[in-house]
């Protein structure tokens, strides 16, 4: 039987359709990446996924790592790289506004801060992490000048990383990225930072530790006083889980999407979050949500 036109258009569509390039992508704000033609990837507990932005950067080489939210803005700090051999670059804070994606502006890190894993913000103060170091800024004048406004550095013991960073009460909570052996989260006053001892820091100055589990990528608290942390490595499942602030010990844990990084809290008590799958650093992986979103605790399906 001969096929009609209809069904002959029907059919040449059909056998254009690519896995993965069935649907439409969805209009986000932000700059769409043109270097991967992939749908975004669908990832677990889309259903607790609200607002989604382009990770700012992307067409020029920037791979999120430590994010925070700051009044109505979420800060996220990524450095360039296109290659999965160099694991470090030129770093940036971005400025996005958490309503509506909006980018706000963007200040430039030190060169010392080509991996900076996590970003907290504690009043007009904003700490940066990256292995051995951490940073302390103003944050009122970084944004409003448009450059980087230190406050004060410190050493930190490289076995306490840090590579991920939150803020509660006066303290910093962070540790190192581990894929084997043990990982640790450790509580240092803030004061430590900022005060005077120039001493490199190092477990003693820690008023508690806790263990963690392997992978982590980024910590935040929600307004209960809870430590979230996430975690991934590559193409590997990646999770949230929420911690006992007493103990550490895991409360509930979660599918999230793969390549999560840095985590923070907005006074919704929405957590938001970036992921740096489909970056031009790692566009080979399965997974492509090169994305900031937000995420309800309230809709997270274990």
């Amino acid at each position: 039987m001969a096929m009609t036109r209809r069904a002959a258009l029907a059919a040449a569509a059909g056998s254009l359709l690519i896995p993965g390039l069935a649907r439409a992508r969805p209009v986000l704000p932000g700059a769409e990446p043109r270097y991967d033609p992939r749908e975004l990837s669908e990832v677990p507990n889309a259903a607790a996924i609200g607002r989604r932005y382009w990770v700012p950067g992307l067409e020029d080489g920037y791979v999120p790592q430590g994010l925070t939210v700051f009044r109505d803005e979420i800060l996220v700090a990524a450095y360039r790289s296109e290659t999965s051999d160099q694991d470090s670059g030129l770093s940036r804070v971005f400025r996005l506004s958490l309503t509506d994606g909006a980018l706000r502006g963007s200040f430039a890190l030190p060169a010392t801060y080509g991996h900076p894993g996590g970003l907290a913000a504690a009043g007009d103060v904003l700490f940066v992490a990256n292995s051995g170091r951490l940073l302390a800024l103003d944050l009122v004048r970084s944004c409003a000048g448009g450059e980087c406004a230190p406050l004060g550095e410190r050493l930190v013991d490289k076995g306490m990383g840090p590579s991920f960073l939150a803020a509660s009460d006066g303290m910093l909570w962070f540790g190192a990225y581990r894929r084997k052996g043990e990982a640790a989260l450790y509580r240092v006053p803030q004061r430590r930072i900022l005060g005077e001892d120039k001493e490199t820091i190092s477990p003693a100055d820690a008023t508690a530790s806790f263990p963690l589990p392997l992978f982590v990528q980024g910590a935040t608290f929600d307004r209960r006083g809870r430590p979230w942390i996430s975690q991934s490595s590559g193409n590997r499942p990646a999770f949230l889980s929420c911690l006992d602030p007493s103990t550490g010990a895991i409360l509930a844990r979660y599918p999230a999407p793969g390549g999560i990084e840095d985590l923070g809290c907005a006074a919704d008590g929405k957590l938001w979050a970036a992921s740096e799958a489909g970056s031009r650093r790692w566009s080979r992986w399965a997974t492509f949500y090169p994305l900031v979103f937000e995420i309800d605790p309230d809709k997270l399906v274990a």
